[in-house]
């Protein structure tokens, strides 16, 4: 009887180490769906939704292709502050930078050739100031939305 009631808290615990994760990705991608996307018009949404939840200090990189004679934006939507963006051409030759941009949130531009970019997205560690609310706390994370859009 004990036995019994182990094993079936054995597996409620595994089933939650199994699916926690899977529920944070839904949250993330459920927050890119209704906050973000509505913010990219009046562009097309290219119709791929890059979404991920970073911790400070945390940064994800992407190649996407970018085709000739479309004009494009790029936006960073998140859940956290000072979250930033570069592209870079494939020789990592930066092309915008959000830091430099007042921390833009977007970059629209036109793409004269067909070709791959790389976009890297960051969230800075706590500063000193943050660092100090922190302490003896977790890191702070939140959902990150890279959304692209297009227009003929």
């Amino acid at each position: 009887m004990i036995a019994n009631k182990l094993n079936i808290i054995r597996i409620i615990v595994l089933a939650l180490a199994i699916n926690l994760p899977l529920m944070g990705y839904s949250q993330c991608k459920g927050f890119a769906k209704k906050k973000c996307l509505p913010e990219l018009k009046p562009f097309i949404h290219n119709g791929q939704l890059n979404s991920t939840t970073l911790m400070q200090g945390e940064s994800a990189e992407l190649v996407m292709t970018f085709h000739a004679g479309q004009h494009y934006r790029v936006m960073i939507c998140a859940q956290l502050e000072k979250v930033s963006f570069k592209m870079m051409d494939m020789d990592r030759e930066i092309l915008f930078n959000s830091e430099e941009e007042s921390d833009a949130k977007s970059w629209d531009f036109n793409v004269n050739a067909t070709q791959q970019m790389i976009i890297l997205v960051s969230v800075p560690k706590a500063g000193k100031h943050e660092a100090a609310k922190l302490t003896g706390t977790l890191t702070a994370e939140g959902c990150v939305a890279l959304l692209v859009g297009f227009k003929d």
